[in-house]
């Protein structure tokens, strides 16, 4: 498990999110989910845009019953 704070950017293959669903401001380790905010793993100030090998989402994806 990786430590609070334990991860340099560079280590966390911190860059530009490819999709729009695994941006920071959608991962449970940002906080607040913001344009800019903090990361519980990784180091610096963090943009709600980029991602990390990291990212977890906030929340599950819903599924819908089928019918």
């Amino acid at each position: 498990m990786t430590q609070i704070w334990g991860l340099s950017k560079k280590e966390a293959n911190y860059g530009p999110a490819p999709t729009p669903d695994v941006r920071c401001d959608h991962c449970k380790y940002m906080f607040p989910p913001l344009a800019l905010g903090g990361c519980r793993l990784v180091r610096g100030v963090i943009s709600g845009s980029a991602t990390c090998k990291e990212f977890v989402p906030r929340k599950p994806a819903r599924v819908e019953p089928e019918r």
